[in-house]
């Protein structure tokens, strides 16, 4: 081996050798968890604490609040919708196939309970009034012989097989009688068109009643007619909505809850609605329905409130912000530490508050969380009294510890 050989031979094993040894060591600050220096979970955790210049905090609005207990009423505020009270909403149809021949108020018209709506002509209840006035008639013939035959059988002027015969043809022409009838009351004829019939019948004057087959839709209750499907001379089929009456003097609101605040609500909470449209006015009402089921994508459950709406100025439709007084727990006796609602971030998943530990120099704090109310937020652990947490710029602290993660893994 010459002399040049060798010395690359020995100079090849010294590097080898003393490789591992020339390693960068990492730098005495890079270790961090989650928020607390001193173990490393992994290479993609964020740094527990960011530094920022007394020019970067006042360029970013930067304010903090001092963490203390709070006695927050309990007051929870929920979006929500108008929706009409469906005890109250009627969409009106005649039970016949027929024509319209009139419609005596239009859309928006208030109504009182009674009043004629629609009025249609019908084929079909002519004939259901023509059967009904047969029957009747069948029936006041065999129920003067019927009653002839009483008197007959106490006479012993006519056998019992013969009074029997009469009084089985009796029933049978009441039974139709009857049945005639409940077709008409079926068919949506009134108590007084039916009586106007019978009285036909008994006077024997039945040729009147040739009159075109009308049947007058009226109104169920006091309300406002919403919504008008049928006009004059329109052909409409049996059950076929028509016209839609709503009395909106009071009305359902449908609040959305999340699920953390479920236990605080049950049936009879009094709640109070603002819209945006009436932003001087409040209105009144209670919790009458609690959903059973989540909402599995939002995590939150129905709630329905009724309201009242004398003034009408809820509409269906209208969005409102509802305030639900809740009682406050037992537990809840004492005052509970709290943040307001603007300082909470979110990081890695969990709730998370940045505190200011010295000047300039900003820690985060995973926390536990509880009810909110009045814009603060209850806070169960994780920070404690005396603490500044930032609420204004908590969003511009939170990028910078984006800012510093991305930094340590270059």
């Amino acid at each position: 081996m010459t002399r040049s050989a060798f010395g690359l031979v020995i100079l090849t094993l010294v590097a080898v050798t003393a490789g591992p040894g020339c390693r960068r060591a990492p730098a005495p600050d890079a270790e961090v968890t989650n928020g607390e220096p001193g173990t490393r979970e992994g290479p993609e955790v964020l740094p527990g604490r960011v530094n920022l210049s007394p020019a970067a905090i006042s360029e970013a609005g930067i304010t903090t609040w001092q963490v203390k207990p709070v006695d927050l009423e309990h007051l929870l505020v929920l979006n929500g919708s108008v929706s009409h009270d469906e005890n109250r909403l009627l969409q009106v149809a005649a039970n016949v196939r027929g024509r319209v021949a009139g419609i005596p108020v239009d859309l928006g018209a208030r109504v009182r309970k009674g009043d004629p709506l629609i009025v249609i002509e019908s084929v079909e209840l002519g004939r259901a009034r023509e059967e009904f006035i047969r029957e009747r008639s069948g029936f006041s013939v065999a129920s003067r012989a019927y009653e002839r035959a009483k008197t007959l059988l106490e006479a012993k002027a006519i056998s019992a097989g013969e009074f029997q015969v009469r009084e089985g043809e009796y029933l049978s022409r009441r039974a139709a009688a009857q049945s005639a009838e409940r077709a008409l009351h079926l068919l949506g004829d009134s108590e007084e068109e039916i009586d106007r019939l019978r009285r036909e019948v008994e006077s024997n004057d039945t040729l009147q009643s040739a009159d075109a087959p009308r049947l007058t839709l009226r109104a169920p209750f006091n309300g406002r007619v919403i919504e008008r499907k049928a006009a004059p001379g329109a052909l409409v089929e049996a059950l076929q909505p028509l016209m839609t009456v709503a009395n909106l003097g009071r009305v359902w609101v449908f609040l959305e809850a999340y699920e953390k605040d479920l236990a605080l609500l049950h049936e009879g909470l009094a709640v109070t609605i603002r819209t945006e449209a009436y932003p001087q006015e409040t209105f009144h009402g209670r919790v009458d329905f609690v959903g059973s089921v989540l909402e599995p994508s939002t995590r939150t459950i129905k709630l329905r409130a009724t309201v009242d709406n004398r003034s009408e100025k809820l509409r269906p439709g209208m969005f409102v912000r509802a305030h639900v007084d809740v009682p406050k727990p037992a537990a809840e006796a004492q005052a509970f530490l709290a943040v307001p609602q603007s300082a909470l971030q979110t990081l890695e998943g969990r709730s998370t508050l940045f505190v200011e530990i010295e000047p300039g120099v900003f820690e985060r704090r995973f926390v536990e969380i509880g009810h909110s109310f009045e814009g603060f937020t209850e806070v169960l652990a994780g920070v404690k009294v005396g603490d500044l947490v930032v609420t204004e710029g908590s969003f511009v602290v939170k990028s910078e510890f984006a800012k510093a993660s991305l930094a340590e893994e270059d």
